[in-house]
């Protein structure tokens, strides 16, 4: 299926210019704003974020903003207890103002993996930006709207059966930081959609636990299976699908994430977070904007660098690449060895390009992961060549 999100770099110009126009604003709030403070103890913020479905919470000290309390930093950190501070975990916030245009939201989004992030005007907290804001705001570009799911879509979903035990989704998520995961049945046809709210909501009803770990993963009873507590009423998109049609149902049926079926099987899944990979993907940069998430070797990730730099200097020779996101996922064989899983998504001028590799040497890997992106983008000259050649014999012909 053809992945080209716009059909000139002229195209793309025109839809960054209008996006660069839009600014986010004040952000409605409803209600209340909710926030905490550095002193709150884990066990009391954690069920009021479950109960406002919130992954992040601003932090407070004497009407100022100091930081943000992210879920995310709870679920990783395992075996904190859950009298810990917010201080301990919270941590630094992007610099968003109602000035701020779409383009500052999504690389804020993209940069941190907040869902809700603060905005301020003159050190004041006027409001949180999130997500829906984004798809709000580029759901007016038609442009955009035109574009097929296809072409936004995360693939190589990642899934679980309905069998597997709670204890195997905590560490899927934790490992990856996927937040919704499709479940399927022993056919690969998905039945259920599981969220890290479900897994914690669950939790919370045994506070007897004395850590977070226990309290999201360790403590359910092994005998509790993802399909018994997965949400049976989910929505779905099929690969040749809008992005109107994505955007329309994540706004009006308030939905994060709407799995791609082909007859009944994950074939994909697109988010929130994937439309503002997109947006940053449309920005006119002078160099490419390379982001690589799950790594925190220093040592590896300038290795990988600096293998991405030589790859991307090949594949502009072709097609200029606009943005490489690149996540890695590590976990241990039974000899206790590291293994390696990587995923990319590559979006030159023409394309968006998507690849896999698994191996057990970090570098190995990433060398592999970007031959497989380069064939890809060759691919891509050799049949728009053929296809070339075609025309002209045809007209020839004639």
């Amino acid at each position: 299926m053809d992945s080209t999100i716009f059909g000139s770099m002229s195209e793309v110009s025109i839809v960054a210019g209008r996006i660069a126009k839009i600014s986010i604003g004040k952000p409605e709030v409803k209600g209340q704003l909710v926030y905490t403070t550095p002193e709150e103890e884990l066990r009391n913020i954690a069920g009021k974020m479950v109960e406002k479905d919130l992954d992040e919470i601003p932090v407070m000290e004497r009407k100022k903003l100091v930081g943000v309390l992210s879920m995310k930093q709870i679920v990783r950190r395992k075996n904190l207890p859950a009298n810990t501070k917010v201080k301990t975990l919270m941590t630094a916030y992007p610099e968003l103002h109602p000035w701020s245009n779409v383009f500052d939201l999504a690389d804020a989004i993209v940069d941190t993996g907040f869902r809700q992030l603060p905005v301020t005007e003159d050190g004041r907290l006027v409001g949180v930006a999130d997500r829906t804001l984004l798809v709000r705001l580029v759901s007016t570009v038609r442009e955009i709207g035109r574009v097929s799911v296809s072409s936004v879509m995360t693939p190589s979903v990642v899934a679980l059966s309905e069998k597997e035990y709670l204890d195997k989704a905590f560490e899927t998520m934790r490992s990856t930081g996927i937040r919704t995961i499709p479940i399927v049945d022993d056919a690969g046809r998905m039945t259920s959609m599981l969220s890290i709210s479900d897994l914690i909501a669950l939790g919370l009803k045994s506070r007897s636990s004395q850590t977070f770990g226990e309290i999201v993963g360790n403590a359910n009873p092994v005998e509790v299976t993802v399909g018994s507590i997965a949400g049976k009423d989910y929505r779905s998109l099929s690969p040749s699908d809008s992005m109107e049609k994505a955007m329309k149902m994540m706004l009006n049926e308030k939905v994060r994430s709407l799995p791609v079926l082909s007859d009944g099987v994950p074939v994909g899944i697109v988010t929130k977070f994937d439309i503002a990979q997109m947006v940053t993907s449309l920005q006119i940069r002078e160099a490419v904007y390379v982001q690589i998430t799950g790594l925190t070797d220093e040592g590896i990730l300038e290795e990988m660098y600096n293998a991405i730099q030589k790859s991307m200097n090949r594949i502009e020779k072709i097609s200029r690449p606009v943005s490489l996101y690149m996540h890695v996922h590590t976990y241990s064989s039974e000899f206790s060895k590291v293994k390696y899983s990587l995923s990319a998504k590559l979006q030159t001028v023409d394309k968006l390009f998507v690849a896999k590799s698994i191996d057990w040497e970090p570098l190995k890997t990433v060398q592999d992961l970007l031959y497989k992106l380069e064939s890809m983008v060759k691919e891509m000259k050799s049949m728009r060549v053929d296809a070339r050649k075609h025309k002209k014999s045809a007209r020839l012909e004639a």
